[in-house]
């Protein structure tokens, strides 16, 4: 796929993005919405349907998703049938015997039942996603290229060479950026090219994934329709997920990391999985391993590492992929502002310090999730051993509710994880010193809080909106009716200084009582710079917010 390309191949670009996956199109996505000039370019001409490697879209990633204009399109992509696409259901078999439907999973109805978020969470195939996506990165007027090997990435004082070839002619030619940003995938030529280790450990274990097609199963199937189904069973445990009416995805833990597909009764394998004799056919049959690794730096030079190519951690509980796109928009308006002017080099420098402690975090987290998963399933499963699983009767179906609700308490924090999800909490000098109480961080919940460096808590206004479909590609100032007069020496200090702002009046009560401050400055991110009752050198605080200086000295009065 080629979108319109200049004459020249050898021209100059602000941004080259290495990688046109979900991240490397997210990364484009973003510039463009800055306006900033980028090539994306794909090693894979072709993007196989299967195998499908993530399949959840958690609320932040939605929230990103709508900023890009692109909510409504990934929402009607998904081809994971209605009615299996919320909640959790622990069960024995696809046929079998409901063990438990909990709703709240991944939080699929957040933006329905509260004003946490903007958007709920979305099962949807990568494919498809990424089909989404790459429409939409042409749409903005990025140019995109596949079937592109990258030969050789050389970083200079002015600039970055990168080579390429083309795998359908074999042509060879140069392109030279401003800035590199590297969202490769683990075996990133990019972060080898900028010499960065990466910290923790490779190769823990391994999951089989497995793809089978069964008709008819869905209408058939006995536990209560959920977008993720967790099975346990005497035979073992699977996590489930239809991908279509006809197809399933079945994530099968607890597999050594040399585990030999090859050399297991797959079939099998997934007739435990079905639970009763029904004709299928396997479409794909692997296995992946789980690391937990993180990249030492995210940046070097002019090179960036986004995604995969900066962070690998295990898929149990979505965190990897919507990590990567936390990391496109981050990256993304730095690069934005740095190539528009309105700040200097050093805000790319809060990238890493900003997003690299959150992969941390996450990366923990799953594997404890992988962990739990299989400990919790290892007891019910020696419990159900001799015993009839699928007995009638009001006793055995109490000993059914009780696994499940002791599965789900054991289970929990994979699939309810609003900390990871909303409450990212950046320290860098791109965010100002600010002394205010916040509730203690917890991988499970949520409370809202504009201290600096926190994502600015969502409300829906009056009007039905969301608070975020009003803020400004750059920065934004949320101001009360009674700090007019500081709003106004913030928008003359922004004109002064060339810094893109817009003042947005902060009428609605409970976003001021959310925020705790009459004002309030939003990164393009959506997270806070700032906050305060008033300001006498708004300057400084715009240059805390665009890194021109440190942030010692200014402090929001919350």
């Amino acid at each position: 796929m080629d979108s319109a390309a200049p004459k020249d191949e050898g021209s100059t670009w602000d941004v080259v993005v290495v990688g046109g996956g979900p991240v490397g199109c997210a990364v484009g996505l973003e510039l463009r919405r800055h306006g900033v000039r980028c090539l994306v370019i794909e090693k894979d001409a072709v993007t196989p349907r299967y195998p499908v490697k993530a399949m959840l879209l958690n609320p932040r990633t939605l929230e990103f998703m709508r900023r890009w204009g692109i909510a409504d399109d990934i929402r009607a992509a998904a081809t994971t049938p209605e009615g299996w696409r919320k909640g959790v259901t622990f069960a024995t078999s696809l046929t079998g015997k409901d063990l438990g439907h909990f709703r709240d999973g991944f939080d699929f109805r957040a933006s329905e039942e509260g004003d946490d978020v903007s958007e709920g969470a979305q099962v949807i195939m990568q494919p498809d996603t990424l089909r989404v996506m790459r429409a939409a990165l042409l749409e903005s007027g990025a140019t995109y290229r596949d079937g592109v090997t990258v030969d050789e990435v050389v970083d200079g004082p002015d600039g970055v060479v990168v080579t390429i070839t083309d795998q359908a002619t074999g042509g060879v030619s140069t392109l030279h950026a401003a800035y590199v940003v590297g969202a490769d995938g683990p075996q990133s030529i990019v972060r080898s090219t900028a010499g960065i280790q990466r910290s923790g450990r490779g190769g823990i274990a391994a999951n089989l994934l497995l793809h089978f097609r069964v008709e008819g199963l869905l209408d058939e199937a006995g536990p209560t329709p959920a977008a993720f189904t967790s099975l346990t069973s005497p035979a073992g445990s699977a996590l489930v997920v239809p991908i279509d009416r006809e197809t399933w995805c079945a994530h099968v833990a607890g597999h050594p990391v040399d585990v030999d597909v090859d050399k297991l009764d797959v079939e099998a394998i997934v007739r435990r999985i079905i639970g009763a004799d029904r004709p299928f056919e396997v479409v794909y049959a692997g296995a992946y391993k789980i690391h937990e690794r993180i990249a030492d730096e995210y940046r070097a030079g002019r090179l960036f590492l986004a995604g995969d190519a900066a962070h690998l951690y295990a898929p149990f509980g979505g965190h990897n992929m919507n990590s990567g796109f936390g990391d496109a928009v981050n990256l993304g308006w730095k690069l934005g502002a740095v190539v528009n002017g309105w700040a200097d080099d050093s805000l790319l420098d809060t990238y890493g310090p900003e997003r690299r402690p959150i992969a941390v975090t996450n990366a923990t987290e799953a594997s404890s999730n992988v962990a739990r998963f299989v400990g919790a399933a290892r007891g019910i499963i020696e419990e159900m051993a001799g015993t009839d699983v699928d007995a009638p009767g009001v006793e055995a179906e109490a000993r059914r509710r009780g696994w499940g609700d002791r599965l789900w308490q054991g289970t929990k924090l994979q699939y309810v994880a609003r900390g990871i999800t909303l409450d990212q909490r950046y320290v860098s000098a791109a965010v100002a010193d600010d002394d205010g109480d916040v509730a203690p961080w917890t991988s499970m919940t949520y409370t809202p809080s504009a201290k600096p460096g926190h994502r600015l808590p969502h409300v829906w206004l009056e009007d039905g909106s969301s608070l975020y479909d009003h803020l400004a590609p750059g920065l934004t100032l949320l101001a009360a009716p009674s700090a007019s007069v500081s709003a106004e020496r913030f928008r003359q200090a922004a004109v002064a200084a060339g810094t893109p702002l817009e003042i947005l009046e902060m009428n609605d009560l409970a976003l001021r009582v959310k925020c705790g401050a009459p004002l309030v400055l939003v990164r393009p991110d959506q997270h806070v710079a700032w906050r305060g009752h008033g300001v006498e050198d708004a300057d400084a605080v715009l240059a805390v917010a665009t890194a021109r200086t440190v942030s010692t000295g200014v402090s929001g009065a919350a």
